[in-house]
């Protein structure tokens, strides 16, 4: 074992053991380089170093810990240090990055199998849900981090879970299954014998306690509590601990001690920078201030309490103290700050991307992360608009989401569009596990839409493939599915991909009926963008009929629609349609020159096949010219792509032009 390797290991097991400082002291001790060029050490070392309260130092090795796994293709370490910086993101009360960070950190621990950052992950964005009043999402996202730790054999984990689980079912009033949950929870810390989770479960369970009236048994476990700090001394969760003492001495009628312990939880919280505990310990410090009959000076601290909690998007929160024991006027007050799906379907449905993006920036980050519609069709936008990373981003967490929230239906789709955005990536088998596995879902949901989304994408595969009457009979399966759903413009987009394949298969007729039918679809949908898409389509088929000047007129006139759209994606492959009309149409420089631009846009779109496919032409094109190296060479840049993405269909026609060009090559030596 490398002395790296014993470093880490013998740092894990300080971490196991909840000796945080210990960790600290240790890795201080090392040489520096060593920590900033291990990430498994830069993240332990971090992590340590929040535990025991020194933020900024923490935030900064566990960014090196992520820049270093990142360099060094360390997936698992890089989840791992994700997650670290979303729990310190959600300590800080800034719960949109955190979100964004577990949901990154879940993304990559979940395509490893890592079931303890699964559980991690989880964990945290259960307590995101759960603070924004989401309990049934919180429920569910902690019986997933429970089972993945249970998976993983953490027991810290699982108790981690329980004690969440027991404060969710206590602020829904359900004391007796709050209770059994900290009973659990405490259970598993003492088992651990982490010191750390023991206090922070018997604080819990002691809040339960509270709430039943047990003061005795609560004042009991926060003393227990105290004695255990002794060991593991942290100045912010004993501020946390003290809280909850506020809230005994409440119970028990000593007003003015709970108000001058409240007060000080306010200070050091404020001084921590821990916003979230210095907004309950306000909201507390407001009842007691009207319990005392100083309505003025609670009403103070309650609107001190709301800007915290409006400021962190904890609507949980909020609607927790609007419900207090308020006057009317001034409960409608504190609501006041607590919504628009319809808008952004109409959008997508009309194909409008770059507005609906639009529309979504113009919303708040917790908006977007309240839905999982408008998460999915953020990612629907990106993808649609070029940017496939984001749009695989966004595809995933509305996956994520829609499964934590049990909504079947919604997860299917997303499943469809993370299939959508691998096959624009050009990985075939990638997308047909998606579209497959979303397919047969849909059916058993009898969700005909989705089921003709999923039969429309393999089509498309099939037809990359060469396998035109597997391709065939999948598109009129789509038809089928989207006359059940009422689905219109799927309808359309099916039958000018059919045209794509009748095109292929040398039925010109067949393909040009298809096209027009597309044609006068998009024209009854009033929809521009589709009818910019089935013009491109019709002039591929007119350049198949030896029809180049058709071909340019109807390409010319989506190549506007698409630029009015500022779509370029779509831009692109009607500047290749193009170009090839031009070559045919005699224009061979024009053309050539176009072809390289749109390769070099292809490439910048993360477009393989259209980048091979305007490579093949432009071999042709070169040949047709004469430059018969750099046809060649073309043709073989063409070839790998086309290998890789295993689309058969391109490779049986870049085989028959490399077939002419070798034919032509011997009669010229001739």
């Amino acid at each position: 074992m490398t002395t790296s390797a014993i470093v880490v290991d013998k740092a894990r097991q300080l971490t196991a053991a909840g000796q945080h400082a210990e960790v600290v002291n240790y890795l201080a001790a090392r040489q520096g380089s060593e920590l900033v060029e291990s990430a498994s050490l830069a993240l332990l070392y971090g992590t340590a170093q929040a535990r025991v309260g020194r933020h900024d130092e923490g935030l900064r090795w566990l960014d090196t810990a992520v820049e270093q796994a990142r360099k060094g293709g360390e997936r698992g370490v890089e989840s791992r240090a994700l997650n670290a910086r979303g729990a310190m993101s959600l300590v800080s009360g800034r719960l949109d990055e955190a979100a964004d960070y577990c949901t990154r950190a879940l993304m990559l621990a979940s395509l490893d199998g890592d079931s303890a950052t699964v559980g991690r992950c989880s964990n945290n964005l259960g307590i995101v849900s759960n603070l924004r009043g989401r309990h049934a999402e919180a429920i569910g996202s902690w019986e997933i981090a429970r089972a993945a730790f249970e998976r993983a054999g953490w027991r810290q984990g699982v108790g981690e879970c329980h004690h969440n689980l027991g404060i969710t079912y206590r602020e829904q009033g359900a004391f007796d299954r709050a209770l059994a949950e900290a009973n659990r929870a405490v259970a598993e810390a003492e088992a651990s014998g982490d010191h750390t989770l023991w206090a922070l479960t018997l604080r819990g369970r002691a809040e339960i306690h509270v709430s039943r009236g047990e003061l005795q048994l609560a004042r009991r476990e926060l003393d227990q509590v105290r004695d255990l700090r002794v060991g593991v001394p942290d100045s912010a969760d004993e501020a946390e601990d003290a809280r909850v003492v506020a809230s005994l001495l409440v119970a028990d009628g000593q007003w003015a001690a709970a108000e001058g312990v409240l007060r000080e939880v306010i200070e050091r919280a404020e001084a921590d920078e821990r916003p979230l505990l210095q907004a309950e310990a306000m909201r507390d410090l407001s009842m007691v201030l009207r319990g005392t009959g100083r309505h003025a000076d609670a009403q103070t601290a309650a609107r001190t309490a709301r800007a915290i909690f409006t400021r962190l998007g904890a609507e949980g929160e909020l609607r927790n103290l609007a419900r207090q024991s308020w006057d009317e006027a001034f409960a409608t007050e504190l609501r006041g700050s607590l919504a628009p799906l319809h808008v952004a379907q109409e959008l997508a449905d009309a194909g409008r991307y770059g507005e609906l993006l639009t529309y979504l920036s113009a919303r708040s980050q917790e908006e977007l992360e309240q839905s999982p519609m408008l998460t999915l069709l953020c990612g629907i936008a990106h993808s649609r608009l070029g940017r496939l990373d984001l749009g695989q981003q966004w595809a995933m967490v509305a996956q994520l989401r829609a499964r934590m929230l049990g909504d079947r239906t919604l997860e299917v789709r997303a499943l469809n569009v993370s299939g959508a955005v691998a096959l624009e990536r050009g990985g075939i088998d990638e997308a047909s596990y998606f579209f497959t596995r979303a397919q047969e879902q849909a059916m058993q949901d009898n969700d005909m839409a989705t089921v003709g989304r999923c039969a429309n994408n393999l089509g498309i595969i099939a037809n990359m493939q060469g396998d035109y009457a597997r391709a065939v009979g999948a598109y009129t399966r789509a038809i089928a599915a989207y006359e059940q759903a009422g689905f219109h413009r799927g309808i359309a987009e099916s039958r000018h991909n059919l045209g794509i394949t009748y095109r292929e298969q040398g039925r010109l007729d067949h393909a040009l009926e298809a096209a027009d039918a597309a044609v006068r679809d998009a024209e009854w949908l009033n929809d521009r963008g589709f009818k910019a898409q089935a013009l491109a389509g019709r002039a591929e088929i007119r350049l198949a009929q030896g029809e180049p000047e058709l071909a340019i007129r109807e390409a010319q006139e989506a190549l506007t629609i698409h630029r009015e759209q500022n779509d370029g994606v779509l831009e692109t492959e009607d500047l290749r349609i193009l170009a090839v009309a031009l070559g045919l149409a005699g224009r061979l420089r024009d053309a050539e020159e176009m072809l390289r631009a749109v390769i070099a846009r292809a490439t910048k779109h993360d477009r393989p096949l259209l980048v091979a496919s305007a490579q093949r032409d432009l071999a042709s094109l070169l040949h047709r010219i004469g430059d018969r190296p750099a046809a060649t060479v073309m043709a073989q840049a063409a070839r790998v792509t086309f290998d890789r993405l295993g689309a058969t269909a391109e490779i049986a026609k870049l085989d028959a032009l490399e077939a002419t060009m070798a034919s032509s090559s011997r009669r010229s030596q001739l």
